[in-house]
């Protein structure tokens, strides 16, 4: 697997506040507000060996032309989002790799970059350098069009009003990163670095589908999902004529991403949004 850092769901932090939870996590600024590219997230290692391109699940990958990394940029770790137009919503599904794991090819797609560690401090699985100066670095080192848009927020309304923009804009939200943030390979996940969406998502496992009813009859109904507290749910929101005629071998044992109003016993007002082909079983919430 690759080294990734979780990002905690700013929306489930709101929800238990508002039912009076006390939190040992809160959200101070200032802080970087970062656009939340709608890509699949890739690990680029570049040593005296080369270039190395990992997908989030470990897999190594070729790409059928140079890019940025190509060039005369520092030896490191970068942690980048694979696009294939402009990481809006929905561009996921036009930046696949191609080919069987072992030897997948990325065609003609582009990356932006979020995060950048020295090579020594990925393989330690801890970083020793301040989110914003790493950040600096890569300012340094990369034209603006290369690194994901980011803003330094000071305030909650001035988050809300830039979560506004980005989304209506049609990207997906925000990544939001404490300046002092250092980066660390683990599973827990840290208020220093969170997502924040106008609905809350989660990614769960899908465990088998109920046929529909009506014009639906001999079709999918719904998902039948579960999440790592072994949660389940069945969504039939979201989907479309296309998705519901497929076979159910298509949906079951694959990471879907959806979203939902708010979680009591259940997931409330849930949505189907997509299949997350760059996510594994482990990787659930």
């Amino acid at each position: 697997m690759t080294k990734i850092q979780k990002a905690l769901d700013f929306n489930k932090l709101l929800s238990d506040q508002a039912k009076g939870k006390l939190l040992k996590k809160h959200l101070s600024f200032p802080l970087y507000a970062e656009i939340k590219m709608d890509g699949n997230y890739t690990v680029i290692i570049k040593d005296d060996n080369g270039l190395h391109y990992k997908t989030s699940g470990g897999h190594s990958y070729t790409t059928d032309k140079p890019t940025i990394f190509d060039t005369d940029v520092p030896h490191g770790v970068y942690i980048v989002e694979r696009i294939g137009t402009d990481g809006k919503l929905g561009d996921r599904t036009t930046c696949a790799l191609r080919g069987s794991k072992g030897s997948q090819v990325a065609y003609g797609h582009r990356y932006i970059i979020h995060d950048y560690l020295r090579s020594a401090e990925y393989h330690n699985g801890i970083s020793t350098t301040e989110f914003y100066l790493r950040r600096k670095s890569l300012e340094d080192n990369f034209k603006d069009n290369h690194l994901v848009k980011s803003k330094i927020v000071n305030t909650r309304a001035e988050l809300e009003e830039f979560l506004e923009l980005v989304v209506g804009l049609g990207y997906e939200g925000l990544m939001l990163k404490d300046p002092n943030w250092l980066w660390k390979d683990t599973k827990s996940r840290t208020i220093e670095c969170a997502k924040y969406k106008k609905r809350p998502t989660a990614d769960l496992w899908c465990i088998g589908v109920t046929e529909g009813e009506g014009k639906y009859e001999g079709m999918i109904g719904a998902l039948v999902l579960v999440d790592s507290q072994g949660r389940e749910v069945s969504v039939g929101s979201g989907l479309n004529d296309d998705d519901r005629a497929v076979p159910p071998s298509y949906f079951i044992n694959e990471v879907i991403e959806i979203d939902y109003e708010q979680i009591i016993d259940t997931y409330i007002q849930p949505t189907f949004i997509t299949i997350r082909l760059d996510k594994t079983k482990e990787e659930i919430d």
